[in-house]
């Protein structure tokens, strides 16, 4: 009776656990605001470990084969050179954010490989149902009310107009629901199954509600891509007609904008108003201030040709060298933005990571669910050159489970069961970054709990939780500035001064320490504090 009972437990869980994995991995965190915030990465680094650690305890791991392990060896890599690039780095609380995030899709990557072949149809229907989730939950806003964006609301008069969420950000719900439009066909497709192809109708109206061309240009290569890799070998006249076709309307739409100079004009200027003219805004070349991200970015690159300026480094270089007083975060390119942070090596470790999945798409091509994971991954490393996918989890590990489909595809041969010492040491390393991940979650929410303290208008409270967060994040300088600000609304301008001072000494490029320390000075110091201020970011003006 209880062997019996156990294998059927086993038997459900393995039935349910992909579809769960993805779904609570990938929903949970769009739902939770695309896990942008730091206070997210705790659970959506502890729930893989869970998984993971218990598949190894249970003896129910089993080693991935080539190129499947090789792309977790290059997550890995890629996480130790961004830790390892704090050592350097112009700011060391974003780096360390950064290096954190990287513990999330380290943990969904290995939590991802543990499946079989068997397993990937429910995974990727687990993907899919978590982008139809998330497109109910936005249509829903829009239908009944509701707070409906994050979205750069204070530079873009019609970003209310948008859907942004839950996830918190249009183009990163566009791609979501492109991703989702991906799947839904892919299955339908090629598994014969015409009822996975119902989530398009709550996928497409999310998308175009978004008025986001990125997800749309992402939805037409990553549509081209599967087809490319689902049909049978293309004939040579096809190939000419389509290059041919291909040719003249790129022509044809270089003629419309002006020729090359006009594009490069039309991408540097703003685009249309949602309000003024939808359909105009959707075929619009504006790169919507992007041009001049990418030129910080470039710049910020040849400053550090070597090592990169570190980790999350791109705010402080853009808040110096900036040509508009625009409020950005990041350089809006994975890749150009990983250069200019991490250097070559880094930018190499990623390439490499990416190009992983893609081989392993050559090699699985045959395969029915081959072509929808490859069109969804495609549409990621797409979206993700010219925007901020990388930090929002909910999209990345959306794309790079596409990827870890794709590479349990590509298998060949069955996996092998890991020996004693390797199910130790496996043990060993989820328990290391599961303390890592808790340690990283008090401080969050600490600091978290500070700020919003503080905002909230109850100083005594905001003071005692950055006390605490003093003792876990004692490398920032964000804590003794939140405890200076909360002494400095209780009156207490000599404290506040000291906590300034030592949010400096910790981190002398902070401009928000310039500006809190300028409040509480006077004569030369203020003068001083102010000038430092305006050298790191010249277009912010300062009321003192």
């Amino acid at each position: 009776m209880s062997s019996k009972s156990t294998r059927q437990v086993y038997g459900r869980a393995r039935a349910l656990g992909p579809v769960v994995l993805s779904l609570a991995l990938v929903g949970g965190l769009a739902l939770d605001n695309g896990g942008f915030d730091p206070t997210s990465w705790g659970w959506s680094t502890l729930f893989p470990l869970v998984v993971l650690g218990t598949a190894l305890v249970l003896g129910r791991a089993r080693s991935p084969n080539g190129l499947a392990l090789t792309f977790l060896g290059l997550v890995v890599a890629l996480a130790a050179w961004t830790w390892f690039s704090v050592a350097w780095s112009n700011d060391v609380a974003s780096s360390v954010l950064d290096a954190e995030r990287l513990l999330v899709y380290l943990a969904g990557v290995a939590a991802f490989l543990l499946l079989d072949r068997s397993q990937v149809a429910r995974f990727l229907v687990g993907l899919l149902a978590a982008a139809s989730l998330v497109g109910v939950w936005a249509l829903s806003l829009r239908a009944f009310g509701g707070s409906g964006s994050y979205d750069v609301a204070a530079v873009s008069a019609d970003a209310t107009r948008r859907l942004a969420a839950p996830v918190g950000y249009s183009n990163a719900l566009g791609l979501l629901a492109a991703i989702g439009i991906l799947l839904a066909l892919g299955l339908a497709v090629r598994l014969r199954q015409p009822v996975a192809a119902v989530p398009v109708l709550v996928l497409a109206p999310t998308l175009y509600f978004t008025y986001s061309r990125g997800a749309w240009l992402a939805l037409a290569v990553g549509g081209i891509a599967a087809a490319a890799l689902a049909l049978p070998r293309i004939s040579r006249r096809v190939m000419v007609a389509v290059a041919i076709v291909a040719v003249c309307a790129s022509a044809v739409a270089l003629v419309r904008v002006g020729g090359p100079g006009g594009s490069v004009r039309e991408f540097s200027h703003a685009p249309p108003s949602v309000k003024a003219d939808r359909s105009r805004r959707v075929f619009s070349l504006s790169g919507s201030s992007r041009a001049q991200y990418w030129h910080v970015a470039w710049r910020d690159f040849q400053d550090h040709p070597w090592l990169g300026s570190g980790p999350g480094s791109f705010q402080r270089q853009w808040l110096r060298l900036r040509p508009a007083n625009l409020p950005v975060l990041d350089a809006h390119s994975l890749y150009l933005e990983t250069l200019a942070e991490l250097g070559p090596l880094g930018l190499g470790l990623l390439v490499a990571l990416l190009a992983l999945p893609a081989a392993a798409a050559a090699i699985a091509r045959k395969q029915p669910l081959a072509a929808p994971a490859f069109g969804g991954y495609v549409a990621y490393l797409l979206h993700a050159a010219q925007d901020w996918d990388w930090e929002l989890p909910a999209l990345t590990l959306a794309g790079l489970g596409c990827g870890a489909a794709l590479l349990i595809l590509a298998e060949r041969e069955p996996r092998l069961a890991l020996g004693r010492r390797a199910q130790m040491a496996g043990i060993g390393a989820v328990v290391a970054l599961a303390l890592v991940a808790l340690a990283a979650l008090a401080g969050n929410q600490t600091l978290a709990a500070a700020s919003v303290s503080l905002n909230a208008d109850k100083p005594a409270r905001a003071a005692r939780e950055a006390r605490w967060a003093k003792r876990l994040v004692p490398w920032s300088p964000e804590p003794w500035r939140l405890h200076g600000e909360a002494l400095l609304s209780q009156g207490n301008l000599d404290g506040a001064r000291r906590d300034f001072l030592s949010a400096l000494r910790k981190d002398a490029s902070d401009w928000d320490s310039w500006v809190d320390l300028a409040l509480v000075t006077r004569g030369k110091k203020q003068e001083r504090a102010v000038a430092r201020a305006r050298r790191l970011n010249p277009l912010e003006p300062i009321h003192r």
